[in-house]
């Protein structure tokens, strides 16, 4: 093992009701990449980022008549970090693999878009949207990708082809409606 790292424990119970509680805090776990050991018991890298999120988590669990407890870990067994490192990466590779996946379906519908020559400011305008989503969806992985995991470089090599078949498609629509990008129409 080379570098050192301290990890994050975090283990809870909150009441039965709302159950709007323990699904907020599953989503707030789950969106900062938390890994879970079993049932209301999770792991994360200790990062100032995330150790703000659980001091907030924390706070939340107590006011609302719940039970926490955080303990900063200086260090697992050699085995044991590598099986965590494993599981996170595991998460991230399913994660990208959907991106990935829904990259590819941006690649469809534009290559659809070209062969009906369906080349208006409407379908520029919609695949933008999409790629905003695309883009927002990758920052996410990212920040949770404390590993990084061996599909992160595809990932942004898709988003990177999303990218440039879009400024190509645009282009194409620009040279249809007799425009030059940045003209005003």
């Amino acid at each position: 093992m080379s570098e050192k790292r301290k990890w994050l424990i975090l283990s809870y119970r909150v009441p039965a009701e709302p159950s709007t509680l323990r699904v907020r805090i599953w989503r707030t776990l789950k969106s900062i990449g938390a890994f879970y050991l079993q049932q209301s018991v999770c792991v994360l890298p200790l990062t100032s980022s995330i150790q703000e999120k659980a001091i907030k988590l924390q706070n939340l669990i107590s006011e609302n008549h719940g039970e926490v407890i955080v303990l900063e870990v200086e260090q697992f067994s050699d085995i044991t970090e590598e099986e965590m490192i494993h599981a996170f990466n595991q998460q991230r590779e399913v994660e990208y693999a959907e991106f990935i996946e829904n990259c590819n379906a941006f690649f469809e519908e534009i290559k659809k878009e070209t062969s009906r020559g369906k080349f208006t400011y409407h379908e520029v305008e919609e695949n933008e949207v999409e790629l905003v989503r695309l883009k927002r969806w990758h920052r996410k992985i990212l920040n949770r990708d404390f590993f990084q995991s061996h599909s992160s470089v595809e990932s942004q090599n898709k988003l990177d082809e999303c990218i440039a078949s879009l400024n190509h498609f645009t282009q194409q629509v620009y040279e249809k409606e007799g425009n030059k990008e940045g003209d005003l129409m």
